[in-house]
C-alpha cells in the first residue's frame, strides 16, 4: 500500500505544482521555457512494501523529465506543463514504475472577464496501480470590483485497476467510468489576499452496471466548500474545508458525509524554506467493499541553503487511507535527509536517504530504507521558473 499512498501525495504536489506552472506561462515577455531532466540511482530495501522479506531489495535507475513552456497574446494565454517518470528495478521480481502527465492550458479575456480552459492527461502503472485519465475544463470567472464571480465546467474519463486480497492480483478488467462536475462560487479578493464559497456538483457513471464482485458503482456527490488564499512575497498559504455528501445506487454502499479539508503554506526567508502541507480527500476506488477510499496525508519540508553551493533538506510524511463501510485502513510514515550541491551550468547532484514505516491493510507491518543519488539539468530559465521536480523524488524511489 505504500506506493498508493505515496502517489497520493505525489498528484496532491504535482497536481498543484502543474496548476501553478501553466497558470506561470503569462509573464511579461511573449514566450516563456523551462525545463528539467533527473537521473537517480540508489537501493530500496523493499520496493514492493510488503511485510517479511517480501521479494527482497533492489537497486534502482529511474528518470524524470519535465518541462514547462507558454505564450501571451495580448489578453491570451496558451502554455503546457508535462512531467513523466521512470524507474526499473535490478531484481526482475520488481515491477517498473512508469507515469506520464500533460496539462494543456488557454485563457481569453482579462481580469474583468475571463475564459479558461485546461485539458490535463495523466497515467501511472506501478505493481498495484494502473491508472488513466483524460478531463476537460472550462472556467469563466468575472470581476467586479473585489467580487469574484466564477463556474467552472468539467468533464472526463478515467480507467482504474487495482490489486486485491480476493484476486491476488489486478482485476480482470479496470473500472472505466465517465464524470461530470459544475462549480459554482463566489470570492471577495483585497490585495494579496482573497475569500470565498463555492460547491462541486458532480456525478460519475461506470461503463459496466455491475463490477466484479457485483456491486453498482455509479454516485452522485455534492461538496460545498469555503476557502482562502493569501500571496504574499515570503508567504505564501491556501486552506480550504468542505462536505461531502455522496450517494451511491448500490444498498451495500453507505452514503458518504465526511468532512473534507486542504491546506498549504510555504514560508521563505533569505537561505530557509519551509512548506507544510495537510488534505483529507476522497480519491476513487477498486475495493470490493467500499465506494471509496479516505486518504489523508500530512507532509513537512524544510531546507537550509548553507551557502551557494550547499542545500541541507528534512522531510516528514504521513499517510492514512480510509476504507468506509470496513475496517481496513493502510497507514505509513516516511522521514528522509538530502544534501545537494550545485555543480555550475545548471547541474545539480543529490543524496538522499529516507525511511518508511508502515502498517498495511492486513494490519502486517513494513518497513523499507531508500538510499539513492540524483544528478539534475536545468534549461531555458532560472531555478525559480523551473519545474518543481523535488516534489517527485519520494515516488520514484518506491
Amino acid at each position: 500500500m505504500r506506493h498508493v499512498q505515496v502517489l497520493i501525495v505525489v498528484f496532491l504536489l504535482t497536481g498543484a505544482d502543474g496548476a501553478r506552472a501553466t497558470d506561470a506561462v503569462s509573464p511579461a515577455n511573449q514566450h516563456d521555457f523551462a525545463a528539467s531532466f533527473l537521473l537517480r540511482g540508489g537501493y530500496d530495501t523493499n520496493p514492493e512494501f510488503s511485510s517479511g522479506s517480501g521479494i527482497g531489495g533492489s537497486a534502482f535507475v529511474g528518470t524524470e523529465t519535465a518541462l514547462v513552456a507558454g505564450s501571451k497574446f495580448d489578453n491570451a494565454t496558451v502554455g503546457v506543463a508535462a512531467e513523466a517518470g521512470t524507474v526499473h528495478y535490478a531484481n526482475p521480481e520488481a515491477t517498473p514504475t512508469q507515469r506520464g502527465k500533460v496539462i494543456l492550458r488557454g485563457s481569453l479575456g482579462d481580469d474583468h472577464l475571463k475564459l479558461s480552459s485546461t485539458t490535463t492527461i495523466a497515467d501511472v502503472s506501478s505493481y498495484n496501480l494502473r491508472s488513466s485519465d483524460v478531463s476537460q475544463a472550462l472556467k469563466l470567472e468575472g470581476r467586479i470590483d473585489r467580487l469574484k464571480l466564477f463556474v467552472t465546467a468539467e468533464g472526463g474519463q478515467s480507467s482504474l485497476n487495482q490489486t486485491n486480497a480476493i484476486f491476488q492480483d489486478f482485476l480482470p478488467a479496470p473500472h472505466r467510468f465517465l464524470r461530470a462536475s459544475i462549480v459554482p462560487g463566489v470570492s471577495v479578493v483585497h490585495g494579496k489576499a482573497e475569500v470565498g464559497v463555492s460547491v462541486n456538483l458532480s456525478a460519475r457513471r461506470y461503463h459496466d452496471e455491475f463490477d466484479d464482485f457485483g456491486y453498482r458503482r455509479d454516485n452522485e456527490r455534492v461538496q460545498p466548500f469555503v476557502f482562502a488564499r493569501y500571496d504574499g512575497e515570503s508567504v505564501t498559504a491556501f486552506g480550504s474545508v468542505s462536505r461531502l455528501y455522496g450517494k451511491w445506487h448500490d444498498v451495500d454502499f453507505s452514503d458518504v458525509d465526511r468532512l473534507l479539508f486542504d491546506a498549504n503554506i510555504s514560508w521563505r526567508a533569505k537561505s530557509f524554506k519551509i512548506d507544510l502541507l495537510a488534505t483529507r480527500r476522497a480519491s476513487e476506488a477498486t475495493f470490493p467493499i467500499s465506494p471509496i477510499t479516505i486518504d489523508t496525508i500530512y507532509s513537512a519540508k524544510a531546507s537550509w541553503t548553507i551557502d551557494p553551493k550547499w542545500t541541507l533538506a528534512a522531510s516528514l510524511g504521513y499517510a492514512d487511507t480510509e476504507y468506509p463501510d470496513s475496517p481496513f485502513v493502510a497507514r505509513t510514515l516516511t522521514y528522509g535527509l538530502g544534501i545537494t550541491r550545485d555543480l555550475g551550468d545548471d547541474l545539480t547532484l543529490g543524496i538522499d536517504l529516507t525511511r518508511a514505516r508502515g502498517t498495511l491493510i492486513s494490519g502486517a507491518r513494513a518497513d523499507a530504507l531508500i538510499v539513492m543519488s540524483s544528478l539534475t539539468k536545468k534549461f531555458g530559465a532560472p531555478a525559480k521558473t523551473a519545474p518543481p521536480l523535488h516534489a517527485l523524488k519520494l515516488a520514484t524511489a518506491q
